[in-house]
């Protein structure tokens, strides 16, 4: 199997093979993959006119998603996604690397009466952009209050278009909220998932335009205290990638939050918040904002 390596430049032809995907899970997407980078070499190849996406991570490959776009039911690409299976197999030196990776709940099925062992990987968070934009009724009350502090404190505050002149200062940011994130806790995992995600932040806020995503900043004076970004799913749902706020200014999270979702509602019904990486606060602030569905996804063997 001839392999060729990911760069932006086949961004187009991934999104072409994404978009007959319809799904609303996070990764079948090309930024949250690319901003990896660092960390895995990314490959990509045809099978039987289903696009296959390779990591490597040491010696080994998995599938970070499945063959694009995928079918139930269908032979031809059963027969694709076992090639792919047995070249995993047959050169990686570690076996129990070979995988794919984020597998939809409605493939599941497929995939076990093709002899597949499917595990639970994680679960993102859906809900409707209107809801986050308005957080109307008592179940928001927390997250009004939070705002109104933060708006009342800042009155001129808003969002603002990233621009490449911002760089800089987003990933000063990001180096002082992940220094007190890393002061609150004493987990090695934890902190070197934060370590980790400085470079994918990095690679996103460098090449913004080229990965399609939509940036804003919010400034106190003069001062950049949170950003937020994100890309576009099929069926009308908007996945945010990253948001980072100084942890110090009171409501900024809810802040930045509503007004990008204020800003996405007329275009975009859904917003996928991604999973919550297994870390009990995050799930809690997710399950806070009450998602419509929570939305598994799988890994194959």
């Amino acid at each position: 199997m001839q392999l060729q390596p990911l760069t932006l430049n086949d961004k187009p032809i991934f999104d072409v093979y994404a978009h007959r995907s319809c799904t609303r899970l996070s990764h079948y997407a090309f930024a949250p993959l690319y901003v990896w980078r660092e960390y895995f070499q990314f490959y990509w190849t045809l099978l039987a006119d289903y696009l296959c996406i390779f990591a490597k991570q040491g010696d080994d490959y998995f599938m970070p998603i499945l063959p694009m776009p995928y079918e139930t039911n269908d032979r031809t690409y059963l027969n694709a996604v076992n090639k792919a299976s047995q070249f995993m197999l047959a050169s990686n030196r570690n076996r129990h690397i070979a995988r794919i990776e984020n597998v939809p709940q409605e493939m599941i099925s497929f995939f076990e009466k093709n002899g597949f062992r499917a595990t639970l990987k994680e679960t993102e968070y859906l809900y409707k952009t209107d809801t986050l934009a308005r957080l109307r009724g008592d179940r928001y009350k927390r997250q009004r209050h939070a705002y109104n502090v933060f708006i009342a404190k800042y009155p001129s505050a808003k969002l603002h278009p990233y621009t490449a002149a911002d760089r800089d200062d987003c990933l000063a940011l990001y180096d002082q909220w992940r220094e007190r994130r890393s002061e609150k806790s004493d987990d090695p995992i934890y902190n070197t998932m934060l370590d980790d995600s400085r470079s994918a932040h990095h690679i996103g806020v460098s090449h913004v335009d080229a990965l399609g995503l939509l940036g804003r900043v919010v400034r106190i004076d003069g001062e950049i205290r949170g950003y937020t970004f994100g890309y576009p799913l099929g069926a009308g749902t908007f996945c945010v990638l990253f948001e980072i706020t100084d942890l110090g200014t009171k409501g900024l999270a809810q802040f930045i939050y509503r007004e990008f979702c204020t800003e996405l509602k007329g275009i975009y019904k859904y917003i996928n918040a991604m999973d919550d990486s297994g870390l009990e606060n995050l799930k809690r602030v997710k399950h806070a904002y009450h998602p419509i569905q929570l939305i598994p996804s799988y890994n194959i063997l």
